[in-house]
């Protein structure tokens, strides 16, 4: 199963609507920053397969965040956020049977705003694997969250409340 040119041109929207991009081109050359969204795409390809194969696991997704940081030179943290931010999308608008068995295996994208509601004083340039797998994990345990990207809300809930007036 291949994703869709409308699964595709939602991705690249999502990754310029968290401007993903504008934090990862401050560390690296613009020449440099198609090759990189061009790797990305192709991780996030291979990772909504395995999601919609039911075979995607945590290490899938660590090993993609960890592959792109290394190959594009640029930090875990940076690279955490665009993968995670797709699939958690991936999985809420195109997921229907057993959603549950998939956000399980599924991070909470790591921003400034869910960093900063964890009172963590880091941010995603500086942020390596371990700092990562921690975090991860202390949401994990956190009893309000059945699902880490759960915690994911808070920056929906931030945006969202800007453009809509209840």
């Amino acid at each position: 199963m291949s994703l869709t040119i409308t699964q595709k041109s939602l991705y690249i929207v999502i990754y310029n609507a968290t401007m993903i991009g504008r934090s990862i081109g401050k560390t690296i050359n613009k020449n440099k920053l198609l090759s990189y969204k061009q790797a990305l795409f192709l991780e996030v390809v291979i990772l909504c397969k395995k999601m919609d194969n039911r075979t995607l696991t945590n290490k899938n997704i660590i090993n993609s965040i960890e592959k792109l940081s290394k190959k594009h030179i640029i930090s875990f943290g940076q690279s955490q956020k665009a993968i995670n931010v797709i699939l958690k999308n991936h999985c809420l608008l195109f997921e229907k049977n057993n959603i549950h068995s998939i956000k399980k295996e599924l991070d909470c994208p790591l921003d400034s705003i869910v960093l900063k509601h964890l009172n963590i004083k880091s941010s995603l340039t500086k942020m390596n694997k371990t700092n990562y797998i921690k975090i991860q994990n202390d949401i994990q345990k956190n009893l309000k969250y059945k699902y880490k990207i759960d915690l994911d809300s808070i920056w929906d809930e931030q945006n969202i409340n800007k453009i809509f007036i209840n």
